[in-house]
This record gives structure tokens, sequence and C-alpha cells, in this order.
């Protein structure tokens, strides 16, 4: 919210105390009162943006690790989208979620091999419009300059996990190896998943000073080896 806006709200809420709540006010006043305040309550109706902001968030990545012994591989992708609508008074936001990750493995030893595989599966979809959970605001500058933030929590997910593993027994005299084989699975529903947060900075064209747009893209910091990047495009205007 800009401090202009800020102003005209205080200026609303104590014009709408001294229309409703002061006797020593005249009828004729009192009517002078109102619609000045309803003038007021028209500028802060021009202050407010409405339009949709998305964020997009796609990462990707491989690692791996051999030694003597073992040989193992991993890999990640997510697919993460948030698309933000602002109306008057309200912004829904809605996610869409997915990541995928799977590790293969390989032991060998002198007498078997151990070889599993692990892939797992989170996904999400839902949509939020708590104003405690999210919102979207714009902070505009007095050099044509401005900042969008955003920030939703996530919904519930679904998780699935599947994990494989068997033993390959290898022709070795007096080995007492048996092959065999596992399969173990889980699944459940985490709460919270698709949630996210930022910013992103523009400059209005003094042609036309109540459209906010734009799109930016840039690099996703994560710690697990595999590499992301953000895409956030935002359209917002005034009447």
């Amino acid at each position: 919210m800009t401090a202009r806006l800020r102003l005209i709200l205080g200026i609303v809420v104590a014009l709408a105390g001294l229309a409703c709540g002061s006797s020593g006010v005249s009828a004729s006043e009192r009517q002078d009162l109102t619609e000045l305040m309803n003038k007021l309550k028209g500028l802060v109706a021009k202050q407010v943006f409405v339009g949709t902001v998305v964020v997009t968030d796609s990462v990707s990545g491989t690692s791996g690790k051999k030694d003597i012994i073992e040989t193992s591989s991993s890999s990640v992708t997510v697919n993460h989208n948030v698309v933000f609508t602002v109306t008057p008074g309200q912004v829904v936001a809605k996610i869409t979620y997915e990541e995928k990750t799977r590790v293969d493995s390989t032991l060998d030893y002198q007498a078997h091999t151990v070889a599993g595989t692990k892939p797992t599966e989170t996904t999400a979809l839902g949509t939020l419009s708590d104003p405690a959970s999210v919102s979207v605001n714009v902070d505009l500058r007095s050099d044509d300059t401005y900042q969008i933030n955003f920030q939703t929590s996530g919904v519930e997910g679904v998780y699935k996990m599947t994990d494989t593993g068997a033993t390959v027994c290898k022709r070795f005299e007096g080995s007492t190896c048996r092959p065999s084989s596992t399969t173990n699975s889980d699944e459940g529903k985490p709460p919270n998943q698709g949630g996210l947060g930022g910013s992103v900075d523009g400059k209005r064209d003094r042609n036309k000073p109540d459209v906010l747009a734009g799109s930016v893209s840039e690099a996703l910091d994560r710690n697990d080896g595999s590499t992301g990047r953000r895409t956030v495009t935002w359209n917002l205007s005034r009447k």
C-alpha cells in the first residue's frame, strides 16, 4: 500500500466517524461530509490495481557417485506455477506443483550385487484466497519505478514413493548368496506444498501510468545440485 493510499484511507475513516457518530454536526454538514467521503472512496478505488501476476519455477538436475563398491545417480525435476488473480478487495492464488525425484544405485560386492531404484513424486493443486495466506502488493515510487511483492502459502499435496531392490548372485565357489527382491511403497498427503514468495521491479510508461506490465526471468538458488529458473509475468491496471 502506497503512502498516498494510506493517507486517503485515514481521511475516509476520520470522515466516516464524523458523518456517523458526532452529535455536534448538523444535517447539512453531515451530508457534505458524506459526499466528500464518497469522492475519497472513489480515489481509493483508483489506487487499486487489478490483473494477474504469474510465477513459474522450473528446476532440473542430476548428480552421481562412484567408488569401489557403490555407483549411484539421482535426478530431480520441479514444475511449479502460481497464478495470482487480483480483483478489488481480493487476491486468489491458483497453485500447480509437481516434483519428481529418482535415485538408482548399485552396490557391487565380491559374491553379489544389490541394485535399487527409488522414484518419488509430490503433486499439489489448489486455490487460496484467504488474505492471511495470499497477497499481492504494489509499491509505487515518485520516480515512476515500482515494486510488486507477492506471496502465497501452500496447499495439501499427494506424495508417492516406491523403493525396489534386487540381489543378484555371482558365480562364486562356496558362496551362500541367495537371489532376492524387495518392494516398499509409501504415500501421504503432505501439507503446505507449492507456496512461494518474491518480488519484481519495474518502471511505468509515462504514456500509460495506469498500466504495470512486464516479464523477468532469473536463476533460482538451490542447494541440491540442480539448476532452476523463475519467470514472473505481470499485467496489472487501474481504471
